[in-house]
């Protein structure tokens, strides 16, 4: 049986992580692919971002990423896993949920543009404009709620789809559609 990922054209994969490696591996995969840091969607709760922030490996990630170096421990200069996740947690265009989800990359511009609004139809509203179905959506924002990392990104070509699908099924997401 073959992928959804398969049929040409652009696809939305989407991701749940349980561990933040995992999710910053996935992310770090994307880049790899040459998408930018604000075409990757990135969801997780308010106390999973708090969890993160008070990890040192973290702490110590933005704070390299503010000096454009890495420690060796994370990395060098160029990559790594871990960490990565901390300076685009950081970033300018995050944005917070009144139910305590936050949001980074082009879900939280869509919702900052469209207004009150679309903040009142959240994640929901957004993954629903992207095609996920409801179904789905809920068990993406049950596994968030539980400390899970979301994960999309709007590929260009099928093949971008059919190579995240692939390294993030193998790297522990969960749910991982096209």
């Amino acid at each position: 049986m073959s992928s959804p990922c398969s049929d040409d054209g652009e696809r939305t994969v989407t991701a749940l992580f349980q561990d933040a490696r995992a999710a910053e591996q996935a992310y770090e995969a994307a880049l790899a692919l040459g998408y930018d840091k604000s075409e990757i969607n990135l969801v997780m709760s308010e106390d999973t971002r708090e969890r993160l922030a008070r990890d040192p490996r973290h702490v110590e990630a933005a704070q390299a990423a503010d000096s454009q170096v890495r420690p060796k421990e994370l990395g060098g200069p160029i990559g790594g896993a871990v960490g990565t996740l901390a300076p685009v947690l950081a970033a300018v265009g995050t944005l917070v949920l009144a139910p305590g989800l936050v949001l980074v990359g082009p879900i939280a511009a869509a919702l900052a543009a469209a207004g009150a609004v679309a903040l009142a139809g959240g994640l929901v509203g957004v993954l629903n404009n992207w095609g996920v179905p409801d179904e789905r959506i809920q068990q993406y924002e049950a596994g968030i709620r539980q400390g899970g990392i979301f994960l999309g990104v709007k590929t260009r070509s099928a093949e971008h789809a059919r190579e995240l699908e692939r390294n993030w099924k193998n790297g522990g997401g969960q749910l991982v559609h096209c």
